[in-house]
């Protein structure tokens, strides 16, 4: 099988690039400032950075991990998010185009699917944003989450406006009522949640990190999502108490977990699906 190496290695370095934006865009949306119009600063001497300090992962190498004009240590976090955006951009292009570089090529077959591949991208994104910020700080901060909300719901709809010029809707109206559904019916789990919990088993950020998910992944992959969430956080919070790090009762951010299975089905929530329903 023919792999085309310099094109996925142009789409890591993309995908890299991307993700130094997506740090900064998880430490703005929750503790401040302008996401686009200022520039980079370091966090501890708020110094600005210069274009040589943010070339994606070769950077943080190149300064051994701490910063020219203070010498304070920098996150793994920055290097670690700069190469998963870059593998997961890679994963994105090789489930939608293959290992040739057809992207690349002008075919009228490749081009209905860019969009599709540019929310998927989006999609990602988003995932690894939450990820990071309700790890790191305990929040889904709302001027992202609304944000994807509103995006998915408009991807959604251009998709049937798209079906209509092509006389076939009936596909894409079931998978927009059923990602609308799905949406509601998990949002609407995660509030009983809440509020049979008085708020100890997760918060409302929750809830809407939830109907985005239903939303924008829909059936079946949705449910395969929250499916894993699940599965991965309980396993996490066994393997915490049991290490000492967390004592029964305490709490876990479970926006992590939203965000792994998520990241899981977005790719392969299908495959997972079928695999399932082969067993029986």
């Amino acid at each position: 099988m023919y792999i085309d190496y310099p094109f996925l290695f142009i789409i890591f370095i993309i995908g890299a690039s991307v993700g130094s934006f997506l740090n900064l865009v998880a430490y703005r949306s929750i503790h401040g400032g302008k996401i686009i119009t200022t520039r980079s600063a370091c966090p501890s001497c708020k110094h600005t950075l210069s274009y040589s300090d943010l070339v994606p992962i070769f950077s943080f190498l190149l300064l051994k991990g701490k910063c020219r004009y203070c010498g304070k240590p920098i996150s793994w976090q920055y290097p670690l998010v700069e190469a998963a955006t870059g593998l997961t951009f890679i994963v994105s292009v090789l489930t939608m185009y293959g290992t040739s570089g057809s992207l690349l090529e002008p075919s009228i077959a490749v081009l209905p699917n860019i969009w599709g591949l540019f929310f998927t991208l989006f999609v990602a994104s988003v995932f690894i944003v939450l990820f990071v910020t309700d790890l790191k700080d305990g929040l889904i901060p709302d001027r992202i989450i609304f944000l994807s909300i509103i995006a998915a719901f408009f991807y959604k709809l251009s998709l049937v406006a798209i079906s209509l010029f092509q006389q076939n809707p009936v596909n894409t109206f079931y998978d927009f009522g059923a990602s609308l559904l799905l949406a509601f019916l998990f949002a609407g789990f995660f509030y009983a949640a809440i509020w049979g919990t008085s708020g100890k088993a997760m918060g409302g950020g929750d809830v809407k990190y939830a109907f985005f998910i239903g939303l924008a992944l829909g059936w079946p992959a949705a449910v395969v999502g929250f499916f894993l969430a699940f599965l991965t956080g309980a396993g996490a919070a066994v393997m915490l108490i049991l290490t000492g790090y967390k004592r029964f009762g305490q709490t876990v951010p479970f926006g992590p977990f939203l965000s792994i299975g998520g990241l899981i089905s977005l790719f392969w929530g299908q495959q997972l699906f079928n695999w399932y329903v082969g067993l029986f």
